[in-house]
């Protein structure tokens, strides 16, 4: 029998163990903070409380609800000898891709404006942007950015990839280490952030990033809230140099009452509802990743606790 310790929804959990049941052998799953699931081999999670796996003696790997595993590397009482696998899931990609073409397109195509013209009845064309598209930068081209940045370039937009190592994705002009940061970020138009949280992009959108930027342009994150300096991104856009954003993701969430990213004009706030789990689509990785550990192999998308991701 394996035991998996659940932490999330509990409507989450009827779904992951619906969609399991015609994946493993026998197994049964509980809610990670209850007795039961304490017992847990593996634990399937997303952002637990500190120093809920340290007590749990039979846990053997932990699998992630999602992309990200920040929340897993800011615990330091997690056992750094077990695997960590990150979710990877088409659906999602396809589904944060979706969203960020939406606030791309509504920004190029002056969606705000028109909205505004509506409610005041007034018939007020602008120029439009050329449709061939502009200059597009996505910081993080992994499983997520390189589906973001090929849907860009198909639509026609000049993109360009920034990565940490080197990539190759044909139709994007890529930009690699910290050394090329500042060469990607010149004169870009749309700014799409789906890096994953690390020291090395905490805060990699600051003030230097954002003025090498085309004045007026927009700033797309539905990678992590800490890697925009929110003063910085506040100052540039109460000066106009740039012309609006599109956050799903905060440093706090849910994002406070009194931050100014509710009242600011020229911002789209999104619960961190970008691309949300599916458990139908993602139940095969993870039943894949349950029998890995299970058998002591390498599961897919093991996170290397070293580096972040």
């Amino acid at each position: 029998m394996i035991r998996i310790g659940f932490y999330g929804h509990d409507d989450d959990m009827a779904a992951w163990r619906r969609t399991l049941a015609t994946r493993l052998p026998a197994f049964e799953i509980s809610r990670l903070l209850e007795p039961a699931g304490q017992e847990c081999d593996v634990a399937l999670v997303w952002a637990p409380p500190p120093g809920a796996l340290s007590d749990c003696p039979n846990l053997r790997g932990i699998i992630m609800q999602g992309q990200g595993v920040d929340h897993m590397m800011h615990d330091t009482t997690v056992p750094r000898d077990l695997p960590l696998v990150r979710l990877v899931d088409p659906d999602m990609a396809s589904a944060l891709s979706q969203w960020a073409l939406l606030c791309a397109l509504d920004f190029w195509r002056d969606g705000d404006h028109y909205r505004t013209a509506q409610a005041e009845k007034r018939w007020d064309p602008r120029p439009q942007r050329p449709a061939a598209g502009g200059r597009v930068g996505i910081l993080g081209v992994g499983a997520i950015g390189s589906v973001i940045a090929s849907r860009f370039a198909a639509l026609g937009f000049a993109v360009r990839g920034y990565a940490r190592s080197p990539k190759s994705i044909d139709g994007i002009e890529m930009f690699v280490g910290a050394d090329q940061l500042n060469a990607f970020a010149e004169d870009l138009q749309i700014v799409v952030s789906v890096l994953p949280l690390t020291p090395d992009t905490t805060g990699i959108i600051d003030a230097g990033f954002l003025n090498r930027v085309t004045p007026g342009a927009f700033v797309i994150n539905g990678g992590r809230g800490p890697q925009i300096i929110d003063d910085d991104l506040l100052a540039a856009l109460d000066s106009g140099h740039v012309g609006g954003a599109a956050l799903d993701v905060f440093a706090t969430e849910p994002l406070p009452q009194t931050h100014r990213y509710w009242t600011h004009p020229n911002v789209r706030v999104w619960p961190h509802v970008a691309a949300q789990t599916n458990a139908e689509t993602a139940a095969d990785q993870v039943a894949a990743a349950i029998d890995s550990i299970m058998a002591g192999r390498r599961p897919k998308n093991q996170v290397d606790w070293a580096r972040g991701y």
